[in-house]
């Protein structure tokens, strides 16, 4: 059974949960304000949103709840972000100047009133009950490709936010550390001086020598030779006539896209007027804006020419599956590429006996569950018993080798730390389960042409094959715009980090008697700064909206915060970064033991299930003592002060 769709659903709840984290970052790896009530905002953006965007409350059967007024989701999703920043105000104003633990307690205080007020008061929001029957924006033009304007432009769109991502990461590899240039043959110095790192006669990939050129040839292949071309160009200094250039051309894109959005979608009409000239605007002011802000203006070009492409061939070709297959496999296939070649380049430090023993780890910890698997299931009670026992036997002497050779990695290792070591081993794990256990089934109903289709299947994970046909099915888009949202929302967090105002709230939390010193005014900073991150929160709330199509007050329970900073732990405080790596690492971690806990039988599965949070905990005291400030670690700005 293909894995693929679990791979989309995971990539949505991740993104979604990397948003909130983000918040949480601005007020407490930034600032230093304990918010243990975060989940009050993420509330409040998804219930304002979806009451916006619901039909009245008229026209549904057993609902109750006010507003309805059938809005889009875009102006929705806004006003539900401002909503949660303005409350993130009026909650900052009278508790900012309390003590960290007095402030933790009040924010707490109001996620619990609202949690409470959203599930009795039946008037507001259906009450206990769910609430239900909003449509999700777009959702009718689906699966892609299809035979109208709006697909045709939503197909488009979806080809330009992925080869823009793909074009700009393509373009940084090998471009953090000299010594990776040098790697390649040449002096650093000299290459930087000419085109950053991409001298003629290197592979992009920084691989050297046939290899290099053959994983070159695969990401040219992958990204259709625009975003290959486009990355080599980025590397390059770019000149002024050729930058005003670039802005033009992402200019007239911009205007040529925010015309097709504006006639391929019906819009909003609010007190009779029209509105629907509104959303191509803000698709020309967004694509604008994002070729003038890009530090690597051509990443947007490639990814502009492509969609281009892209819209003017399901024009032309209807619902033809090649249009979306030519454009979505190839990306997925760059996907699997680039991270290979990421992940070579992360670890090159690391010698093959660090790979070989990473890779045993994998292979053991599966070998763990072979006796539940082959005396389970049909084997009767009394040998799915014993197969249980061994299998918990084997996984407490499993845990116990990794702390024994955890412990004493420096009489066995190479130097490297071993949580390195066990990253891989989780990479390893990761391959092991998507392409090898997911073919097992397969191969026992219909033998190896079905593991063939599986793994194709598995690869071409941006497409879903149906009937015969390959196509891209609704979610796969929910999982592009959640991941656009999040690209967009790092971005402006780094951005605001790195200004005056992020220093000063760095400096706030370092020390706020120096801040105050200087002449900052901390409490309005601080006020800000809860503003920032309850907005980002709401903003969340609102995908979380569109996601599930459905809310109940049991969604924002208290956990939600701590999830949120156990990403923020995992990853690293004061780090952007380290909050996408934390959500990703959590969520694969509950998908990871989802799976395990389906080869118990199912008297016990209950259990493991319940054991997931004990494990949780033990993954957090692991990182506290070994890695306290996260496994990315606290982002460090160092300044330039001119000299007087």
């Amino acid at each position: 059974m293909a894995l693929s769709s679990s791979l989309v659903s995971l990539g949505i709840i991740v993104g979604i949960y990397a948003i909130l984290a983000l918040g949480l970052n601005i007020k407490f790896g930034y600032t230093g304000l304990l918010d243990i009530g975060h989940v009050a905002f993420y509330l409040v953006g998804a219930y304002v949103t979806a009451l916006l965007v619901l039909p009245p409350a008229s026209t549904q059967q057993f609902a109750t709840y006010i507003l309805g007024w059938n809005w889009p989701w875009l102006p929705a999703i806004a006003v539900g972000t401002l909503a949660a920043g303005l409350l993130g105000m009026l909650v900052a104003l009278p508790a900012i100047r309390l003590r960290e633990d007095y402030l933790a307690i009040a924010v707490l205080g109001i996620s619990v009133i609202l949690k409470r007020v959203v599930q009795s008061e039946g008037w507001l929001a259906n009450g206990p009950g769910s609430l239900r029957g909003f449509s999700q924006p777009f959702r009718d033009h689906f699966p892609l490709p299809a035979d109208t304007l709006a697909a045709a432009a939503l197909l488009g769109f979806v080809v330009l936010v992925l080869w823009t991502v793909a074009t700009f990461l393509l373009a940084q590899v090998g471009t953090e550390r000299e010594t990776e240039v040098s790697a390649d043959g040449g002096g650093a110095s000299e290459a930087k001086a000419t085109d950053g790192g991409v001298a003629a006669g290197r592979t992009i990939s920084g691989t050297p020598g046939v290899g290099g050129w053959v994983v070159d040839g695969l990401l040219a292949l992958t990204t259709l030779g625009v975003g290959y071309v486009a990355a080599r160009r980025s590397r390059t200094e770019t000149s002024e006539s050729e930058q005003k250039l670039l802005l033009g051309g992402g200019a007239l894109f911009g205007l040529a896209a925010g015309v097709v959005a504006w006639q391929a979608f019906e819009w909003w009409t609010l007190f009779g007027v029209n509105l629907d000239w509104l959303f191509g605007l803000v698709v020309f002011a967004a694509i604008t804006t994002g070729f003038y802000g890009a530090n690597r203006r051509y990443a947007p070009m490639a990814g502009a020419i492509t969609a281009a492409a892209a819209f003017g061939a399901a024009f032309v070709a209807g619902d033809s599956p090649m249009v979306a297959f030519v454009f979505l496999a190839a990306i997925s296939l760059f996907t699997w590429i680039f991270g290979a070649v990421a992940v070579v380049r992360k670890y090159s430090d690391l010698s093959g006996r660090d790979f070989g023993v990473s890779f045993a780890l994998a292979i053991v910890f599966v070998a763990c569950f072979a006796p539940l698997i082959v005396l389970g299931g049909g084997s009767g009670d009394a040998m799915s018993s014993i197969g249980l026992f061994v299998t918990m036997g084997m996984l407490v002497a499993f845990l116990y080798g990794v702390y024994y050779v955890g412990s004493n990695w420096s009489r066995f290792g190479s130097g490297v730390e071993f949580v390195r070591i066990v990253g891989v081993g989780a990479i390893w794990l990761f391959a092991i389960r998507y392409f090898v256990m997911a073919s097992i089934v397969p191969f026992q109903r219909n033998g190896v042409g079905a593991v063939v289709d599986n793994t194709i299947q598995n690869l071409l994970w941006l497409l879903k094959f149906q009937s015969g046909t390959a196509e891209f099915d609704y979610a796969r888009f929910l999982l592009v715009l959640t991941l656009a949202s999040l690209g967009m929302l790092y971005y402006l967090a780094e951005i605001t980090v790195e200004s005056p105002f992020g220093r000063v709230l760095k400096a706030i939390h370092e020390d706020e008697d120096v801040a105050t010193s200087l002449g900052k005014n901390t409490f309005a900073y601080k006020v800000q700064s809860m503003m920032l991150g309850s907005a980002l929160a709401g903003f969340a709330g609102g995908l979380t909206a569109i996601y599930f199509q459905s809310l109940v007050h049991t969604m924002f329970a208290p956990r939600v915060t701590f999830i949120a900073f156990l990403a923020l732990i995992i990853g690293g405080t004061a780090n952007n970064k380290g909050m996408i790596l934390g959500a990703t690492i959590y969520w694969a971690f509950q998908k990871a033991t989802a799976d395990i806990a389906g080869f118990f039988p199912t008297a016990a599965r209950s259990s493991v299930q319940a054991l997931r949070l004990a494990f949780i905990g033990a993954l957090l005291i692991i990182i506290l003592y070994y890695r306290p400030e996260g496994l990315w670690g606290e982002k460090r700005t160092v300044a330039e002060v001119a000299e007087e």
